[in-house]
């Protein structure tokens, strides 16, 4: 199963599935990694992880190298410190990636930066509770303890993934307290979310859209208001 879109945010997506060929003990999975890559890989044991790694670059290489005009293996995807992933061949262009649940999802926006999230519906989440309490603003709280017990689970998911695509999108990922993320919903289903411990020169308002077209998973993609960048 595969698909790919465009976001009305200006982000181009694709998904895919996961197989176990995308990373089969022969090594084919070898083709098209960097050398750096190639390394991380093998030192991931279980191989469902190294699946998951080797085929979130492998579509987000076909999808850049489909809006430059070039072939996968010439894109070149490195990390900062932090670890997010940049293009360094195109310094003006943000990508983002997230795997879970036996899929994958890549995002890339030409323009300015972006952040993806992706998050199995179906999969249990232990302690719900402690979770929306280490995760979510008070008024986040307030409407996910407002809701029926059947419905918290997925809203509270569509929760995480605007909290986590905005800390992608800037670069951070889980290295901030996600309560300094809150999601405004509406309908519940996101549409912004503001930080609030922004830094100079990074945007604190951030502008959400979900992805519907994966089964059994929601994702939201994020992109800066451009116009709100922190001035310090």
């Amino acid at each position: 199963m595969h698909g790919s879109g465009a976001a009305s945010l200006g982000v181009m997506w694709r998904w895919r599935a996961i197989t176990p060929d995308d990373a089969d003990r022969n090594g084919r999975w070898r083709t098209g990694l960097a050398a750096h890559e190639i390394n991380h890989a093998l030192g991931l044991s279980m191989h469902a992880v190294r699946a998951s790694y080797v085929a979130a670059r492998e579509v987000l290489r076909s999808l850049v190298a489909e809006w430059a005009g070039t072939l996968p293996s010439a894109v070149r995807l490195e990390r900062t410190p932090l670890g997010a992933l940049y293009l360094p061949d195109y310094p003006l262009a943000g990508c983002s990636l997230s795997h879970t649940g036996g899929a994958v999802l890549a995002t890339l926006r030409p323009n300015g930066p972006v952040g993806v999230d992706l998050e199995t519906i179906s999969r249990p989440i232990g302690d719900l509770d402690a979770l929306i309490g280490t995760a979510c603003t008070a008024h986040e709280q307030a409407c996910l303890a407002a809701l029926p017990p059947a419905l918290r689970h997925r809203h509270f998911l569509t929760i995480w993934t605007g909290k986590e695509a905005v800390l992608k999108g800037l670069g951070l990922g889980l290295s901030v307290d996600p309560r300094d993320v809150a999601v405004h919903q509406v309908e519940q289903s996101p549409s912004s979310a503001r930080w609030h411990r922004p830094r100079p020169g990074a945007a604190d308002r951030w502008q959400l859209e979900r992805i519907y077209e994966i089964p059994d998973h929601i994702a939201t993609v994020a992109v800066p208001q451009c116009e709100t960048l922190h001035r310090g």
